[in-house]
């Protein structure tokens, strides 16, 4: 039987996240910058059972840490 692979593309403040889940065979994140921000960073696992959720989170703050601080929300405020 061959192997299962599914291939999601997420998009971040600019950055593109490829995320390859093989199954139990294990998953795989990449995370693409910007052309001005950077080569292509594959994420490591910290220990043996992080889940994918936990990586992506990670992944997420690395951006963070990368972009500086985001905007906040524009206010609903009352208009004209």
């Amino acid at each position: 039987m061959p192997e299962l692979l599914v291939v999601q593309t997420r998009e971040y403040r600019l950055h593109r996240m490829e995320v390859f889940d093989r199954g139990k065979a294990g998953f795989t994140v990449l995370i693409h910058p910007p052309a001005n921000r950077g080569q292509t960073r594959e994420m490591a696992r910290e220990h043996p059972g992080e889940t994918l959720g936990e990586m992506l989170n990670r992944a997420k703050a690395e951006i963070d840490v990368v972009m500086g601080p985001k905007r906040p929300p524009p206010s609903r405020g009352y208009g004209r």
